[in-house]
C-alpha cells in the first residue's frame, strides 16, 4: 500500500540486492508508487535497461505501473566543470523520459539536483574528508558553476513543465534564492533536513517536503517532539515521504542498505506523530506524489 517518493534502484542493485526480488515483494506488498531518481547525465537508460531486466524474470515479465523515473544532476564536481554538456546529455534523457512516461500514461520528474555546501565550497567540512568507499566527493570550490548548474536544470524544469526535485544541503539561503529567480514553482525539497523557518519559506515558494527514514533515528524524546512538531507543520497536501535508498536506513535498520520496502517503518513512526494510521498517510502520500508528478490518479 506503501509509496516511495525518491530513491535511486541502481545504486541499491550496486549495494548486491535482487531487484527482481525487490520488485516482487513490492508487487505482493501492494506498491502504489515508487520513483527512481536520476543523479547522472545519460544515466537514464542504463537505470531504465537495470528494472526491464529485474522485470523480465517477473511472472507477468512487465513493469509494474507503480515505477517511474526521473532525470538529473546531483552538483557532482565533475559535472559542475562540464556543465554546459551535462545539461546537453540531461536533456536528451529528459527527452527518452518523457516518451517513456508517455507510453506509461504518465510523467516524473527533473532531479534531482541542487546544491550541498557539505561537499563544496572553500569551507566545506567533506570536500577533503571523503574516504575511498564515498559515493560522493570529492568537492570543488567552484561554487558559482554549482549555482549555474542548479539553475540550468530548474529552467529545464519549467521548459519542459516538469517537477523539479531539490537537494539542499546546508545550503538553504542559495537554494532559496535560485528557486525564486527560477520560474519554476513546482517541486518537491528532498530528504528534508531543515527546521521549521526553513520549512515556511520553501511552502510559501510553493514546494512540497519530503521526509526519510531519519524521521525514525530520534533517540531522546525531544528528539523525537521536534521531528513530530516538523511533520506537523508541513500542511498535509504538500507532504511527502521516501527512503533515498541505499541510503538513510530506518530504525531497526539504521546502518543497513536501505529499499523501499523498508520504508513501512517510516510510515509507522511518522503516522504516530501525526496522530493517524499508516494506511491513510499512505493513501494521503500517493495522492500527494501523483498530483505533483502529474501523475493520473
Amino acid at each position: 500500500m506503501y509509496s516511495d517518493t525518491h530513491c535511486h534502484l541502481s545504486h541499491i542493485k550496486d549495494r548486491g540486492v535482487d531487484l527482481t526480488a525487490l520488485f516482487g515483494d513490492m508487487i505482493r506488498e501492494g506498491f502504489r508508487f515508487v520513483l527512481d531518481i536520476g543523479t547522472k547525465p545519460g544515466d537514464f537508460s542504463r537505470r531504465l535497461e537495470a528494472v526491464s531486466e529485474a522485470c523480465a524474470r517477473l511472472s507477468d515479465a512487465t513493469i509494474p505501473d507503480f515505477f517511474h523515473m526521473s532525470c538529473g544532476i546531483w552538483p557532482d564536481a565533475r559535472f559542475i566543470a562540464d556543465r554546459m554538456e551535462s545539461v546537453k546529455i540531461l536533456s536528451d534523457d529528459i527527452a527518452l523520459m518523457l516518451e517513456f512516461a508517455r507510453s506509461r500514461s504518465g510523467y516524473a520528474a527533473v532531479g534531482e539536483c541542487g546544491l550541498d555546501r557539505y561537499w563544496n565550497g572553500p569551507a566545506a567540512p567533506g570536500r577533503n574528508n571523503c574516504g575511498p568507499q564515498s559515493e560522493d566527493g570529492p568537492g570543488t570550490v567552484d561554487i558559482a558553476g554549482e549555482e549555474e548548474l542548479f539553475s540550468m536544470q530548474l529552467e529545464l524544469a519549467s521548459r519542459t513543465g516538469l517537477a523539479i526535485i531539490v537537494h539542499s544541503r546546508e545550503s538553504f539561503e542559495p537554494t532559496v534564492s535560485l528557486i525564486k529567480n527560477a520560474s519554476n514553482n513546482r517541486g518537491v525539497i528532498h530528504c528534508w533536513a531543515y527546521g521549521i523557518p526553513e520549512a515556511r519559506a520553501f511552502l510559501d515558494l510553493g514546494y512540497s517536503i519530503s521526509f526519510p527514514g531519519t524521521v525514525t533515528w530520534g533517540k531522546r524524546e525531544s528528539d523525537r517532539e521536534e521531528i513530530a512538531g516538523l511533520l506537523r507543520y508541513i500542511p498535509r497536501d504538500r507532504l511527502l515521504l521516501e527512503t533515498d535508498g541505499p541510503h538513510l536506513a530506518p530504525v531497526p535498520y539504521r546502518g543497513q542498505t536501505n529499499t523501499p520496502l523498508l520504508i513501512r517503518e517510516t510510515y509507522a513512526v511518522a503516522a504516530q506523530m501525526l496522530g493517524m494510521d499508516a494506511a491513510s498517510l499512505a493513501d494521503l502520500v500517493t495522492a500527494n506524489a501523483k498530483a505533483l508528478f502529474a501523475i493520473p490518479q
